[in-house]
């Protein structure tokens, strides 16, 4: 089986946490790198090209490749505005995949501007096309109130619409996407995102974790860790405004606090450019809690696990989010987490077991949550049971069988309603 993925607005082997690089690109890398190793399946992965000192075809394994194609300048852009590079992108890739002489059984398409590529392959190239949407537009206008285009709404209706599966990760997506755009449930899968039990697991602390925790003036320092992008969405600032809370409310507590930020992509390059880090910024100098709180960055995978290991707890404060693989990540680390109560999140949480939850975007909320996360900290489970729960229900190898399952069938049905033969003629097309 030979599969097509499109991941247009960046590159899956990218630096996680900067802008527009985050859980779908773990997602990508994962479940593609565990399809080509379980299963006899051929992947490659077509990305715009952002870096010109990066080699035009990239081969991860025998059997998965990464190809950067020239969609407008090559050279970083927010995702926002590359929607008219979509054309070029397009010509690109139909002209490299010719000239290759490459043939694919199915198209998989990530994120609402790789959705109107597959559109384009199963149209002109005659083959069945899967989308994943990562997060949808109706529901983060939802959650925000404004900043989601009509052109992104209105596209991400037409996929949902054309497209002939939908892989979505959770029921509660499933709902909604049935409910806004009326499609019918057998064309929706519900498949589970994993978790690499092999990188993330309880390690070691690492230099930085033990310079920030001398940063706090108290023997006894409590660490948090937020790990994600720096944007609106991701309720960063709920965590700011919480840490302010407990700094007037808890004085105590608050000495003792330290808040470690991972992501935003790299601090003396991407961090300037960033409109939600400076206001974040702004509010820590404005309250003067500029000591609490410790932006290091975006980290590589391999380097999470210790940081995860070494926090008392994670915080994910997101306004919306489609499944919350960080939550996972952390819990395979034994970490507890805090999360806000939205989609599956608080179902990947064993409420006063491995973690507990707070009302989305209400800093009064989180701060309780915190306030009670280190009032009943000893009760919750241990390390061990925290990481055993989570790896028993969630893995890539699981996700890969049901996702490779979805692709069998959809290809063998393609092939059913698409031919038409006589007894003892070989099949021809319909």
């Amino acid at each position: 089986m030979n599969i097509c993925v499109i991941s247009f607005h960046c590159c899956p082997f990218s630096l996680i946490g900067g802008d527009g690089v985050g859980g779908m690109n773990v997602y990508i890398k994962e479940l593609c790198s565990a399809l080509v190793a379980s299963q006899d399946i051929r992947i490659d992965i077509f990305t715009r090209s952002q870096n010109p000192d990066r080699k035009r075809i990239n081969v991860i394994t025998p059997s998965l490749r990464v190809i950067h194609i020239k969609g407008g300048e090559v050279s970083y852009f927010d995702r926002r505005e590359i929607y008219d590079f979509l054309p070029e992108f397009i010509a690109n890739m139909d002209k490299f995949i010719r000239q290759e002489r490459l043939e694919y059984d199915l198209v998989y398409s990530h994120y609402w501007l790789s959705g109107q590529i597959g559109e384009w392959i199963k149209h002109n190239v005659g083959i069945p096309w899967v989308h994943t949407f990562h997060t949808l537009g109706f529901l983060k206008k939802r959650a925000l109130g404004d900043g989601e285009p009509k052109t992104r709404i209105d596209i991400e209706r037409r996929i949902a619409q054309v497209s002939d599966v939908i892989i979505s990760s959770t029921l509660e997506e499933k709902k909604n996407l049935r409910q806004e755009y009326n499609i019918p449930s057998d064309r929706v899968k519900v498949i589970n995102p994993g978790v690499n039990e092999n990188r993330f697991f309880p390690c070691c602390e690492s230099r930085q974790i033990i310079q920030a925790k001398n940063m706090v003036n108290d023997s006894d320092s409590k660490l948090l860790l937020y790990v994600g992008r720096i944007e609106p969405v991701k309720g960063l600032f709920s965590l700011i405004k919480a840490i302010e809370i407990i700094k007037y409310k808890n004085p105590r507590l608050y000495a003792q606090l330290q808040l470690i930020v991972i992501g935003g992509g790299r601090k003396d390059h991407d961090f300037a450019r960033n409109p939600e880090i400076r206001s974040l910024q702004a509010e820590i100098s404005k309250n003067r809690i500029q000591t609490k709180v410790l932006f290091l960055g975006s980290k590589v995978q391999s380097e999470l696990c210790q940081f995860y290991s070494a926090a008392d707890a994670v915080v994910v404060p997101s306004l919306y989010e489609s499944f919350g693989l960080v939550v996972v990540e952390a819990l395979a680390c034994g970490t507890p987490v805090l999360v806000s109560r939205i989609g599956k999140m608080p179902n990947l949480v064993h409420e006063g077991k491995s973690g507990f939850s707070f009302k989305p975007n209400d800093p009064m909320s989180l701060a309780a949550c915190i306030e009670l996360f280190y009032k009943k900290k000893d009760e919750l489970w241990s390390k061990i049971q925290i990481r055993e729960n989570v790896i028993n229900e969630f893995s890539w190898t699981k996700t890969a069988e049901e996702t490779g399952k979805v692709f069998q069938d959809l290809i063998d049905r393609k092939w059913k309603v698409t031919t038409r033969f006589q007894p003892g003629e070989n099949p021809r097309p319909a």
